[in-house]
């Protein structure tokens, strides 16, 4: 996703969330407000021209635009999750698991990646690899059993600025369904949402559609 942003005039800067890749490692503040207060300080006071968020990344951007309006110009939603789409116990068992095994047999993990995920671009398994190794994964998964607290509707309610909100299909693996995916659509007050063909991991799994969704919305936000 960098390079192809890169591609269309932006200064791409990835940030780590803290318990994650070079950011420190911790026991307590990963709560979606502590996220978003590092993201904060990462950027500093300069309004961002596009703000990306997947998944939880997804959660973090919209707590940032709602505490801080002018935080953002544009801001893209990626198949955030929803409070009761995701089995949080199981997730936070897998998590561990991954991280674990990217720490004690990556090899082996890079090709399960590879066979279960065939529309992937060529290296993303490895990548994926190294980020499951360079991430705290009993730390994460602590925090998610100990509850995970979030109104994802009225977190986009409150997003006063163009947003994409590009969701995977549910049939595929997305992380919010049912009547958490209603009140999320609804409650997007200045929004375009679009569905791609694909699951969870939508920039891995069919990055083309995802820029063909971003590139119109761009042009006319």
């Amino acid at each position: 996703m960098g390079p192809a942003l890169v591609g269309r005039g932006f200064q791409v800067l990835a940030v780590d969330l803290r318990g994650h890749g070079a950011s420190p490692r911790t026991v307590a503040g990963l709560s979606v407000a502590d996220l978003a207060a590092d993201v904060a300080e990462t950027v500093g006071d300069e309004p961002v021209d596009l703000l990306v968020g997947h998944s939880l990344g997804a959660l973090v951007a919209l707590e940032l635009v709602g505490r801080r309006p002018g935080f953002a110009r544009r801001l893209v939603v990626e198949d955030p999750p929803g409070s009761s789409s995701v089995d949080w116990a199981a997730l936070a068992a897998g998590i561990e698991g991954d991280t674990g095994r990217a720490a004690t047999d990556p090899e082996a993990l890079r090709r399960e990646l590879d066979a279960a995920n065939p529309t992937w671009p060529p290296g993303e398994a490895e990548r994926r690899v190294a980020d499951l190794a360079d991430c705290d994964g009993q730390a994460v998964a602590a925090a998610l059993r100990g509850g995970v607290a979030f109104d994802l509707a009225a977190l986009l309610a409150a997003a006063d600025l163009p947003t994409l909100l590009l969701l995977a299909e549910e049939a595929l693996g997305s992380n919010l369904t049912g009547l958490d995916r209603k009140a999320a659509v609804e409650a997007l007050r200045d929004g375009t949402t679009r569905v791609l063909p694909a699951g969870h991991s939508l920039h891995r799994e069919a990055l083309d559609p995802w820029l063909a969704a971003l590139d119109p919305w761009l042009a006319g936000s």
